[in-house]
């Protein structure tokens, strides 16, 4: 997860961490360690989010999964091994 691009949307869209866990029906301290990507956010959690900060697929995409992804495409060195 990219944790600067979530906190950067967040703060664009002008909501503070307690404002983020309390619609998210979760506490501050929990919310901080999700976003710092110490524990990963579930589901409805990522959905909701989506929808709050109203996150395009681009978005979406670059702050969620966006290592994941790299993480699964083969470099070179590895597809010659």
């Amino acid at each position: 997860m990219n944790t600067y691009r979530l906190k950067s949307a967040r703060a664009s869209m002008g909501y503070t961490q307690v404002e983020m866990a309390r619609k998210l029906s979760i506490t501050q301290k929990t919310y901080n360690r999700k976003e710092l990507g110490i524990v990963d956010f579930n589901l409805r959690e990522v959905t909701k989010i989506i929808e709050i900060l109203k996150l395009d697929v681009d978005n979406v995409y670059g702050i969620f999964f966006n290592d994941k992804l790299t993480n699964c495409i083969p470099n070179e060195a590895s597809k010659n091994a």
